[in-house]
């Protein structure tokens, strides 16, 4: 018998397959859309296909409640906190940068969340962020990565509502300042935007889509925190660590 959990983001559901001994042996990522339950159903049915699943599933994120499989939910800082200490049994700083807000959490030495913080109050430095930008731009964002390595110097984005950054994007181009250059300086502003959220004060953990998509913010991170880590698949760690507090 296998166990599910599944993290219902505002943009993406994240699903993954654990065996009786907690260890992942699956994964699966889609678009979330309008309806979670469907979402959260595509995972379901693929991973019934090969294996025999136990329920309830095991939940989190903005959907957690909105699925029609018997279910267990469960806070989505709970549930990254647990999946983060198991992997690395310290106490940290993580920041996760999602799809619509960033969260910071600090746990202690054994696992307990001490306090959190969320930035919930402009999408700025989240993934639709980045996903508006591309559009304006008429740029895939999996290509901004590309685009951020080949820069030639970095240019500071002072506008921290999307609506204002596009505008002064749009501004920098008609100046002949570099496509690359400009993404550079998205990226610098996410950074920024999500160390405003609290004092960094031990071993940084970062987690999330945007860091999985966009590896070049883990290296932007590093070069203030040299102790950051971004573990692979971070963006499945709030799912695996529904399963973990039910195990």
């Amino acid at each position: 018998m296998y166990r599910i959990g599944i993290d219902l983001g505002s943009s993406y559901t994240k699903g993954v397959l654990v065996d009786s001994r907690n260890k992942i042996i699956d994964r699966r990522l889609v678009k979330t859309g309008f309806d979670f339950n469907k979402s959260a159903n595509k995972i379901i049915e693929t991973f019934s296909v090969d294996h025999e699943i136990q329920f309830p599933v095991f939940t989190c994120g903005y959907g957690r409640e909105e699925i029609q499989s018997p279910f267990v939910p469960s806070s989505e800082i709970m549930a990254l906190s647990k999946a983060v200490y198991k992997k690395y049994k310290q106490k940290c700083s993580i920041i996760d940068i999602g799809g619509q807000d960033i969260k910071f959490i600090k746990i202690n030495k054994i696992g307990q969340v001490d306090r959190f913080r969320l930035n919930r109050k402009c999408a700025a430095g989240t993934g639709s962020f980045l996903e508006e930008i591309a559009y304006r731009l008429d740029i895939s964002p999996e290509k901004f990565n590309d685009y951020a390595l080949q820069t030639t110097e970095e240019i500071k984005i002072n506008s921290f509502r999307t609506v204002f950054a596009v505008s002064e994007i749009i501004d920098m181009i008609k100046k002949g300042i570099g496509l690359s250059n400009i993404i550079l300086g998205l990226y610098n502003s996410i950074v920024e935007r999500c160390i405003e959220l609290s004092p960094i004060e031990d071993a940084l953990i970062l987690t999330g889509g945007i860091p999985d998509m966009h590896p070049i913010i883990i290296n932007l991170f590093r070069k203030k925190f040299a102790n950051c880590e971004s573990p692979e698949k971070s963006q499945f760690f709030a799912a695996y660590g529904c399963v973990l507090i039910n195990s």
